[in-house]
Formats: structure tokens, sequence, C-alpha cells
């Protein structure tokens, strides 16, 4: 009797898989039960590589079939067919659709489910326009479940002008522990209903006992179930965002290394003037605890300083560090009052301060690259693109509302009062001397 209803339970249960064979159903998936239909859970928005389009994602406990979305926007309504999987011993059905033909700059309001039964509340969105000249968004690095972090997420929801969350690693913390990312995801859904998070690898999404299957299945880069694409890029209004992974092999001639090299030199900087790579380990960080991955800056920051990448947030240690636009340790601009001209060298962010226990101990003296640090706080880092007065400004926020940094990358090359430039802080120091300085960094660095 317990063989028969097995056989059926793996019947009942091939709808799930979709695109898995009944073998892969059964060894995938041991944890999924047959129940009847559950209500959707786990809703969020997926941002895909075209504004015309978003991906959304839900979960269900037990045998699910059947899943759809519905979309519609003034006298339009649509539906579109979700693909079904699973993964691990987990009692959760995962389901993801794509919808397709948005119109930019407007109002969507979906709804997923099951087909002709049980559906969800309705939801809504507003696509991203590119060509739109202002644009804000939140990051943050390094997230979990604290009570910290529950303010975070609190201050994210309360946000009405944020269009979209990237998030630089470490995300829920599961370390194998399946049901803390369905807890994460339920926590954050009345963010991720409305606005798409977008995510880089980190360390802690290689689970022990997973590696990386659960982020492959919660998340999605490529419109592909149960393949995930750990590098790729998204355009915003203004911004080129890479998203590349730490955790994989970045070296030289390596397959990810080969495509950010690709990535980069194909941007259209008329159309996106900033560039920023989203990572989770940092290339610059004066934190004792991890410190900087100088394997990681030996192998890109050459490509990141010849592409013209105007920022690197990063996360890892739990603290917040802002470094002056550097290259192999050498500070190429100190700006002037937080105004720094785009094309000098990257500033690093570390803003590994979304909930996890903050790492206080610092490295003594403050290095000459570190602007600002900060090691006891909490919070989140706001991001507003201007294209009327060309420029990226970047605002550090704890989580009491308190400011604890804010500077702005301008596109166009600013002078002093007296018509000199404030390059390495020093007056009369003109673009082509900073020339120098860049190319003497990469001789040095070879």
């Amino acid at each position: 009797m317990r063989i028969l209803f097995s056989l059926v339970a793996v019947l009942l249960l091939a709808p799930v898989a979709g695109a898995q064979s009944l073998g892969e159903a059964l060894q995938d998936c041991p944890g999924l039960v047959v129940s009847s239909d559950s209500a959707s859970q786990q809703i969020h928005l997926q941002m895909t590589d075209d504004p015309t389009k978003m991906s959304v994602l839900w979960a269900k406990t037990g045998r699910s079939m059947n899943q759809i979305v519905e979309y519609q926007w003034g006298s339009e309504a649509l539906e579109a067919n979700a693909e079904s999987y699973c993964y691990g011993n987990h009692n959760m059905a995962f389901h993801m659709a794509t919808m397709t033909g948005l119109p930019l700059g407007e109002e969507i309001e979906y709804r997923v489910g099951t087909q002709n039964s049980q559906m969800s509340d309705w939801y809504s969105f507003t696509t991203i326009d590119p060509t739109e000249t202002h644009f804000e968004w939140i990051a943050i690095a390094d997230h979990g479940d604290s009570s910290e972090a529950m303010d975070v997420t609190e201050a994210i929801i309360a946000d009405e002008k944020a269009q979209m969350v990237t998030v630089s690693g470490d995300i829920a913390y599961a370390d194998g522990e399946q049901s803390a990312w369905d807890s994460w995801f339920q926590f954050q859904q009345e963010s991720m209903t409305h606005i798409p998070w977008v995510t880089a690898v980190g360390n802690h999404e290689n689970e022990p006992g997973y590696e990386f299957a659960p982020y492959e299945h919660r998340f999605d880069s490529d419109q592909q179930i149960e393949s995930e694409t750990f590098w790729y890029s998204r355009d915003v209004p203004g911004v080129h965002m890479v998203f590349m992974s730490t955790e994989h092999d970045y070296s030289v001639g390596s397959t990810q290394y080969s495509w950010i090299e690709q990535d980069l030199s194909s941007v259209n900087r008329d159309v996106t003037p900033f560039v920023i790579v989203y990572g989770h380990k940092p290339m610059y960080s004066s934190n004792s605890y991890h410190g900087s991955e100088v394997e990681l800056r030996n192998a890109l920051e050459e490509l990141y300083v010849a592409q013209g990448v105007d920022l690197v947030i990063a996360g890892h240690d739990h603290f917040y560090e802002r470094t002056w636009p550097v290259s192999a340790e050498t500070v190429m601009d100190t700006g002037k009052d937080n105004l720094f001209s785009r094309g000098q060298g990257p500033i690093h962010l570390v803003i590994g301060i979304a909930g996890r226990s903050a790492y206080e101990e610092l490295d003594e003296p403050q290095p000459e690259w570190s602007a600002f640090r900060e090691n006891n706080s909490y919070g989140w880092t706001r991001l507003v693109y201007d294209g009327n007065d060309a420029q990226l400004s970047l605002t550090h926020y704890r989580i009491d509302g308190t400011i604890g940094d804010q500077f702005t990358i301008t596109e166009s090359v600013w002078d002093d009062d007296s018509g000199d430039s404030n390059i390495l802080g020093l007056n009369g120091i003109d673009s082509f001397l900073t020339m120098i300085v860049l190319l003497g960094a990469v001789i040095r660095k070879r």
C-alpha cells in the first residue's frame, strides 16, 4: 500500500515539475507533498533585459497545476502560462511567468495563481522607461532577518519613490534551512510585488547541501527555469548596471571575465553615461574582518578603470565605507564638497549594513584611499539619477533616519572658482596629468 501511494503521489506531482521528467521530479523534490490547491506566496517581480517584459515568480505548497499570471492596463487584458519546478527536499513548488508587450512608464496590474481557481490579490507595478531623465532606487547588501534587517525592509516598503532595489549578495542567510528563504520572501513581498529586486550572488547563497540551487530557483536573470546566469547586466535611465559574481571564476580569460569585458565595451555612454558594477566581495575595504579582496582587485580593477566604471558596490564586510576615486590604491581625485567628475576612477562602496551583526574592528591608520567609513550603523544607500543635471547622487541612510554620507558624481567636467581642477586634491593639475597618473597606476599594477 505504501509503494502504491508513493507511485500515485509521483504521478500527481508530475505537472508541478513542468519541464522536469517524472524521474527528475522524484529525485529533485522528495519533500514535495500532495495537497489541494494552496494560496500563492512569496510573489516577487524579476526585471528582464527588455523593459517591455517583466517576470513574476511565486511559490505554493504541494501540488499545483495550470499556473498563470493575468495582467492588464487600459483596455488590455492578457494572461501568460507559468513554468513550474521544484528543488531538493523542500515542500514548495515554484512558478515563473513573463508578462510581455508592456507599455513603458505605465502602471500594470497583475495577479497570479491557478487558472479558473485560486488567484492572488491584484498587485501593480510601473514599467521602467529607459528614456526617463529621473530614476531612484535603493541598494543594500548582507540583509537576513534580524530586527535591524526588518527595519531596513520597512524603510524600503515605506519608500514611494524607489523604482528598484539592488542587493550585493548575502540575501536571506538561509545557510541550508530553506524555510528561512520562505520567510524572507514573505516579508519582502509587500515591496517585491511592486518593484523588482535585482541581485548579485554572495557567499551565503552557496548553501551547504544545496550549493546555489535555492538561489537559482528563487531568482531569475535569464527567463530560464532552473538555470541562473550569475553575471548579467541591466539598463535603467542614465545607468548601465553590471551584476557579477565574486563566488565564481573571474580571473583573466575566464568565461565571466570575458563576458564582463565584452559587456563594458559595448556600453553606449550617450544613452547610459554612468556605469555601476555590483558584486559581493569588495576590492577595497579597511574592515579588519575580511578586508580588501586583493585577488578580485588584481583580476578586474584594470578593466574597470579602462572602461570608466563609476561605482563598484559591494558588501561582505558589515560596515559602510566609501573610497575616493581610486586605481591601484592611488587616489585619483578628492573632488570638491563631495562632488566628483566621472571618469577619474571608480568609487568603491561597501554597504554590508542591511541587517547582519556589525564588524566593528577597522584597520588603522585609515588608508589614504578611504574617504569615509563607519562601523556601528545599519541602513541602506539611496541612489538618484538626474538627467537634467547630468549627475548621480548617493546618500547613505542609517535606520534611525539620519544621514551618514552623501556624494554626487557629475557627468560633466567641473572647475573650481579659480578655474583650476582639484585632481588628487592639488590645484592646477589638469586632465592631461590625470591621464598620466592613471596610466602610471596601471603600469605599476602590471
